[in-house]
């Protein structure tokens, strides 16, 4: 009997051991697997979001994504070229790279003056093909988006722009145009209405 006594106690310890290293294992497991959810609700919502530079023309904002913008020159002193569409302010040095300067009031609406100042804030757009600095009046904030918030560009914009613009988005308690970048940097000529 004294042996059948020790080795339910045996057996019962055993069965302890075995039950508390399960739980710790399980334990872990979930831990594990919580955390890797959490990584990847994370994710989600990183790639769930738009990240957008924010610049005015006249008195409209615009804002373009921030994966376009290679850099940011609040003044930018322009050599001008001869025999270029009026939208095309010159060149500019860029880090030893010579760019062309878009006037992007210019290009978007044939009824504007364009950008009167010597030294104008100009945007450094990066496309699939090419690169322009693109003129603006004011380069305002970095704004973050629910990308699904991008919808078509409003009806009420006009046709001359509405080409230039991808799409509308909510920021900052206003509605701004999304300017479509690959647009803005197709060669002159390619497109009628240049």
């Amino acid at each position: 009997m004294q042996c059948s006594v020790n080795s339910l106690r045996w057996v019962t310890d055993m069965g302890a051991e075995v039950h508390g290293s399960l739980v710790e294992r399980a334990e872990e497991i979930l831990r594990h697997r919580a955390e890797t959810l959490a990584q990847e609700a994370a994710e989600e919502r990183e790639d769930d979001r738009l990240a957008l530079l924010l610049f005015r023309l006249d008195e409209e904002w615009y804002a373009v994504r921030l994966e376009d913008v290679r850099e940011i020159h609040q003044e930018c002193h322009i050599t001008p070229i001869p025999c270029v569409p009026d939208f095309i302010l010159g060149v500019v040095n860029v880090r030893g790279e010579i760019v062309s300067v878009t006037d992007l009031a210019r290009l978007m609406r044939a009824d504007h003056q364009g950008t009167e100042c010597a030294r104008p804030a100009a945007i450094v757009l990066q496309g699939t093909s090419s690169v322009t600095a693109a003129v603006v009046d004011e380069i305002g904030d970095i704004a973050e988006v629910a990308a699904d918030s991008v919808e078509p560009p409003l009806s009420t914009i006009d046709r001359r722009r509405a080409e230039f613009v991808a799409g509308s988005v909510p920021c900052k308690e206003t509605v701004v145009g999304l300017l479509d970048v690959e647009r803005v940097l197709e060669p002159v000529g390619e497109t009628t209405g240049r």
